[in-house]
């Protein structure tokens, strides 16, 4: 695909991209440290992206530039989620800190949401956009009113490593958490209460989970180097899912749920069929250190990585 061009059309606007060697559209360059999390907004005018060098950026990709480099956390920004309306994002710290900040002024919004007692790793926005759900190195998920600024209920405890990974459910009802301790825990937000046993079929650290888009699925990627497919129905493991050489940091279910990215600290983002667990194409490959996190742009044509190389890549995804 060496110089070939493609034209993709996002929310009424034409890109004209490039493609370089193995599928890579685009590189956005600017971080001055690892990047740890990245995120498409719902529109798919901008990316968020969150780095060790304790910032946020806002990227267009229209224009493929920098928009707003967002300064306040004290320490390593180890996540970043979209708002579905698109004006914020917020952002997680090794300060313990949640951040919301408006992506049209560049400025934070309210004071930081605190309580988590350890790094916030991960973080994630529920589809109406009035929840947070985080997970900590304290062992903890917490769940947060947008409204109020406040906690919801008490912490949810059980788990007894480190929370590596949170996803909401597409209703909103639910949030799974990927722990240290190799499980996939799945939680109904109305009770408080789990929902079943714990996931479990890895053989190391859960480090990210993300549920299928009609609800009925999870997949989590592992320090093992596999993807397990988990049936929320019967909560047993549908699928294994190999192919990397290294820890699997990153999964993402695509917009239609037909397939699934992953992210490994083997430098490769792979895309995969879910029906029958089979790599599509050749690995994406480019990067220099450890993909960290990946997404989907919201028509499913593109998968963004963010990466310990300190770079940001856009790639074919294949649809």
């Amino acid at each position: 695909m060496r110089g070939s061009q493609i034209v993709s059309e996002i929310s009424g606007f034409l890109i004209h991209v490039r493609l370089n060697f193995e599928g890579c559209i685009n590189i956005l360059q600017g971080h001055k440290a690892q990047v740890n999390s990245v995120a498409f907004s719902p529109n798919g005018k901008l990316i968020a992206s969150a780095s060790d060098d304790y910032t946020v950026r806002i990227w267009s990709v229209e224009t493929w530039r920098q928009m707003y480099e967002l300064s306040g956390h004290l320490f390593m920004v180890s996540a970043v989620a979209f708002f579905p309306h698109d004006q914020h994002v917020v952002s997680g710290s090794w300060d313990n800190s949640l951040w919301i900040w408006d992506v049209e002024t560049g400025k934070q919004v309210g004071e930081p949401l605190t309580g988590h007692e350890d790094c916030i790793t991960t973080v994630a926005v529920s589809p109406n956009g009035e929840t947070i759900a985080s997970g900590s190195r304290d062992t903890t998920v917490r769940i947060w009113n947008v409204h109020t600024r406040k906690q919801v209920d008490a912490p949810f405890r059980g788990q007894t490593g480190s929370i590596q990974s949170v996803a909401l459910s597409p209703d909103g009802n639910c949030v799974a958490s990927g722990s240290n301790d190799s499980t996939t825990w799945i939680r109904d937000l109305r009770t408080g209460k789990q929902i079943g046993n714990p996931l479990q079929a890895h053989k190391d650290l859960v480090m990210a989970v993300s549920f299928s888009p009609d609800g009925h699925h999870v997949a989590s990627g592992s320090a093992d180097f596999t993807i397990q497919l988990f049936d929320l129905q019967t909560g047993a493991p549908k699928r294994t899912i190999w192919g990397h050489e290294d820890v699997v940091r990153s999964v993402v279910f695509s917009p239609d749920g037909k397939r699934l990215a992953s992210g490994s600290s083997d430098n490769t983002v792979r895309v995969w069929d879910v029906e029958t667990g089979k790599q599509l194409g050749v690995p994406l490959q480019g990067h220099t250190g450890g993909v960290r996190s990946v997404t989907f742009s919201p028509d499913g044509s593109w998968v963004v990585s963010g990466s310990s190389d300190y770079t940001i890549r856009i790639w074919d995804a294949g649809a």
